[in-house]
């Protein structure tokens, strides 16, 4: 067990080190940055600090070892209202297969209609621009161990044009004990889209629970911004009614905290998810859990 300890520590130690050091492009210089927009209410209302918390379908998307601690079948659907009229939805399903857990998701972002311009300015017909992203993943577990990898296409569409490519992401979760997890995570990998380069995304994170209460941190480093950090906590009253709070560095609007709430009775759970980001506006994430 403290082969596996070390060897945990060593890989997050690599990525807060090596992380400044292995990208050399700047902000905006990514395709598909929709793959940045963090799915699930819960996630969300916790600032992205879901590395080591991951344990529903939409580890697929924070954590593919997550999926390992998913039991039997479930069914993850949300919504996000976010700025400037632009729409995202996501939907996962997992489910056991060959001792390990399998899952699929799609993940759209829609911009609406967009005012069209020619060359000089003058305005011409809408036009409308789309993201969508498509995934299955497998987790498995080796005794205090889950490892899990995910891969899919992504596809980006600005009126008649669109582009294409493949990804994949490979996560580790390393439970310590029954209270103490640490994961790692690097997302996005694959080809280019087009010209530019998906936002190649590592992750490391910790995750405390002690009975009803939830206390997580993660750092991550993109392909074109900074390192931040994100923390989050999680408080169930009765198994019922969940309060969250979190905070995530390195936005460029928005003061970084979010707030949220989940309900949930018996194999039904609902989300919702407070994320300001100042000027631009609030949004307003909200997801429905059912296991079956």
């Amino acid at each position: 067990m403290r082969k596996r300890l070390w060897s945990v520590l060593v890989i997050i130690i690599s990525i807060i080190i090596l992380g400044p050091v292995s990208y050399a492009n700047g902000p905006g210089t990514t395709g598909a940055n929709f793959l940045k927009i963090g799915v699930g209410a819960r996630a969300a209302a916790m600032g992205d600090a879901f590395t080591a918390v991951a344990d529903d379908s939409t580890s697929l998307y924070w954590n593919p070892a997550g999926l390992a601690r998913v039991q039997g079948r479930e069914l993850s659907a949300m919504y996000n209202v976010w700025f400037e009229g632009i729409g995202q939805g996501y939907v996962s399903v997992g489910f056991p297969l060959l001792g390990g857990t399998m899952a699929l998701g799609t993940n759209y972002v829609s911009m609406g209609d967009l005012e069209g311009r020619d060359e000089s300015g003058n305005l011409t017909e809408p036009f409308q621009a789309s993201d969508l992203g498509i995934s299955a993943g497998f987790a498995g577990r080796l005794g205090r161990f889950l490892f899990g990898l995910s891969g899919g296409m992504v596809r980006s569409t600005i009126d008649t044009d669109t582009k294409s490519a493949f990804l994949g992401t490979v996560g580790g979760l390393f439970e310590i004990n029954q209270s103490f997890s640490v994961g790692v995570v690097a997302q996005n990998l694959g080809t280019k889209l087009g010209e530019d380069s998906l936002p190649l995304i590592l992750k490391a994170g910790l995750a405390l629970e002690l009975g009803s209460f939830c206390l997580a941190a993660d750092i991550g480093k993109s392909q074109d911004t900074d390192l931040y950090y994100c923390v989050g906590i999680e408080s169930w009253i009765g198994s019922v009614v969940a309060l969250r709070a979190g905070y995530r560095t390195g936005r460029d609007v928005g003061p970084g905290w979010t707030a949220g709430l989940g309900f949930k009775m018996g194999e039904f759970a609902l989300d919702y998810a407070y994320v300001p980001y100042g000027d631009l506006g609030n949004t307003h994430r909200i997801s429905l859990g059912i296991g079956f």
